[in-house]
């Protein structure tokens, strides 16, 4: 046990740490360049992967922070503070749940902003996103209440120590919102938006900035899956090895997998900032000029965005 133990512990200082302060510039430099650009702003699709983004910003420095000072340092800061044990615990659940709320939203919307029928397209308003928006913030902010509640330190371990809210928490928040809901939301909708897609493109209809919404889209569907799938399989794992008698050494392994497997999902969150600079020339654009803008160089003249996004006449 003490030799995975301290494989775990190295890899968290030498691999988790610089996975986390790659995705946390990630959602940053997501939220910035989503909440300055007016084209991101009043899009319904980019505006809640802007929530998505400050809510994943949040969540690196809540949970990042504390798991490498406990793996990594072992100092747990949650035992020493009852009161940042229950905030830490709420935090990251509230969250995780608004940011993925969030990421699936966005492909819904790109499926109704890619479909041939009027009516689905008039379903894609920034004035309905923004209300959406609003009522994903408040539900998760009430529905993890609970953490507040039931969360304390017990013999010496920060933890949710009520019965009925851990089992509402793993078969309600995590394996129906956390898991099933936006992985059956992003690859029907996906598939669906991949559809749209290629009619369009036969019709020409299909312009640039918008074929570039539509790909960066794409591109969060496949983070989606790449963050949520390790988990849930090791997680599924885990609850039917409960009853197994493990040796330490198997325990050692598996707390070694569980890291590295969260490892992996945290990367993912902020690695939609890479994602997009990969697929869209626009966002290339909005990046250059932000970092020219900030660097205070007279000399850069910043880039001006010709193209047309259908059904901008629509967006109130």
């Amino acid at each position: 046990m003490a030799s995975w133990l301290y494989i775990t512990q190295i890899y968290t200082l030498y691999a988790f740490f610089p996975f986390c302060c790659i995705g946390l510039f990630g959602s940053l430099m997501n939220t910035i360049i989503l909440s300055t650009s007016r084209m991101y702003r009043t899009q319904p699709c980019t505006f809640f992967l802007l929530i998505a983004a400050i809510a994943q910003s949040v969540q690196y420095l809540t949970a990042g922070i504390s798991r490498i000072s406990a793996i990594g340092y072992n100092t747990d800061l949650t035992l020493l503070s009852p009161a940042w044990c229950k905030i830490r615990a709420y935090l990251i659940d509230t969250c995780y749940g608004v940011a993925l709320t969030c990421e699936w939203l966005a492909t819904i919307d790109r499926f109704l902003m890619t479909s041939r029928s009027a009516n689905l397209r008039q379903l894609s308003k920034i004035k309905w996103a923004y209300c959406i928006g609003a009522g994903v913030v408040v539900f998760w902010t009430f529905t993890c209440v609970p953490d507040l509640i039931f969360t304390y330190i017990s013999s010496n371990v920060c933890g949710n120590y009520n019965v009925i809210w851990g089992t509402y928490y793993t078969y309600v928040n995590h394996w129906f919102f956390y898991i099933i809901v936006p992985l059956v939301t992003v690859i029907v909708f996906g598939i669906l938006a991949y559809r749209n897609i290629r009619t369009l493109a036969n019709t020409r209809q299909l312009q640039g900035a918008d074929r570039q919404l539509t790909y960066m889209i794409f591109g969060q569907i496949i983070l989606i899956i790449i963050s949520v799938l390790p988990d849930a399989t090791f997680r599924a794992y885990s609850s039917a090895s409960l009853s197994v008698n493990k040796t330490v050494e198997q325990a050692g392994i598996e707390y070694f997998i569980f890291n590295v497997l969260n490892s992996v999902a945290n990367i993912t969150y902020g690695s939609a900032f890479y994602v997009f600079l990969i697929v869209s020339k626009t966002f290339r654009q909005q990046v250059k000029y932000c970092f020219c803008y900030f660097c205070k160089n007279p000399n850069n003249v910043t880039p001006v965005n010709t193209d047309v996004i259908p059904g901008s006449a629509n967006i109130k």
